[in-house]
């Protein structure tokens, strides 16, 4: 689907319910989340100003999972900087939130409409499937590690491990252990297979497929 189209898709599922006479991208407010390594400037930018051009009210916080970030924060921290950036669009005049997540930001996006209520979100090529095959295998010693650590009163030492990304890139990282069971515990909260049963009753939600990537990426656009 072109970027076009899908703006369009998500303009009128998170304006459904406004009146005809109102405006509704000025009571829109949008929450745009980069994806794994990624930064507000980077590859979701492009979307950010396309936003913002259209009269949508936009916030694009640098998340946990930034390049210089590197899962520096678990859950509960991202779900509270997206609360944070969604409370910035209201004091602007939102009376609507949606959030828009590209790969890792879409997986985030999911979880976090199982916790908050939303009017919509706009899932683009969701990365980050712990419950897959591949973060099974590549994964499975960190999280191992991460728990015995957890156990052990040790939830802020770090635990060393190959990160993967899409185009085959890998990066070497160093990581809180909360924050390893968090982002890569197949029974941790980004399960995406438990997130999509879980949201919230009322949620518009937008899952843009992609055509060319990872078979387990594919795979879990497919539920």
């Amino acid at each position: 689907m072109k970027p076009s189209h899908w703006l369009l898709a998500l303009g009128l599922l998170v304006g459904a319910g406004l009146s005809a006479n109102t405006p509704a991208a000025d009571k829109i407010g949008v929450v745009v989340l980069h994806g794994k390594w990624g930064s507000p400037d980077g590859q979701t930018s492009g979307l950010a100003n396309f936003l913002a051009a259209e009269g949508f009210l936009v916030a694009s916080p640098e998340m946990p999972w930034s390049g210089r970030r590197t899962y520096d924060k678990g859950a509960d921290a991202f779900v509270t900087e997206i609360d944070a950036a969604a409370t910035e669009l209201r004091a602007k005049g939102a009376k609507k939130i949606a959030v828009v997540g590209h790969s890792q930001g879409a997986s985030a996006a999911l979880y976090y409409a199982t916790q908050r209520q939303v009017a919509g979100i706009a899932l683009i090529a969701p990365g980050g499937y712990p419950q897959g095959k591949t973060f099974l295998e590549n994964y499975g010693a960190a999280v191992a590690e991460a728990r015995a650590l957890v156990g052990q009163g040790m939830a802020d030492a770090l635990v060393a491990f190959t990160d993967l990304n899409t185009g085959n890139r890998s990066r070497g990282m160093r990581v809180p252990a909360r924050s390893v069971l968090d982002y890569f515990d197949p029974q941790g909260p980004m399960n995406s297979y438990k997130n999509a049963a879980r949201v919230k009753s009322g949620t518009a939600v937008l899952w843009v497929a992609p055509t060319r990537e990872s078979e387990g990426l594919m795979r879990s656009s497919q539920m």
